[in-house]
């Protein structure tokens, strides 16, 4: 097959190509990075509501909301290693507030993943704690 390059045949889909990809390569990259960040927001209200609820019956906070975080953002997990708790009253509240550094092209310089809950602390027992019986 012999290629004529005088002709004018077929040099509107190259160009075209050439116009558009990087307007799609933009596009793409803006939306995974905005599907990372919404993935991020989503597991980081899912590790902290867990560990909001944990502390709240005496266990270990931290540790569930790791978990959690591991299990949904594996090696960028830890991008979040540091949350705060706090017991008072009746209420034992965790909060997130990270910004993390995006270096994938294009792409914002960093983006803020925030989360908050309050979890309430009941100590409810289904029978007398001296299990004698009720009047």
């Amino acid at each position: 097959m012999r290629i004529d390059l005088q002709s004018r045949r077929g040099v509107s889909s190259p160009a075209a190509f050439i116009l558009a990809f990087p307007i799609w390569y933009i596009t793409i990259g803006i939306l995974l990075v905005l599907g990372l960040w919404m993935w991020s927001l989503a597991i980081n209200f899912i590790g902290i509501s867990e560990g909001g609820q944990a502390l709240a019956v005496g266990r270990n906070a931290e540790g569930v909301r790791r978990g959690v975080i591991a299990a949904g953002l594996g090696g960028f997990g830890a991008d979040y290693a540091s949350a705060t708790y706090s017991r008072s009253g009746r209420a034992a509240t965790a909060g997130i507030d990270r910004t993390v550094p995006v270096t994938a092209f294009p792409a914002p310089h960093a983006f803020t993943v925030q989360a908050r809950t309050i979890a309430r602390i009941e100590q409810f027992y289904s029978r007398p704690p001296d299990a004698g019986g009720w009047e």
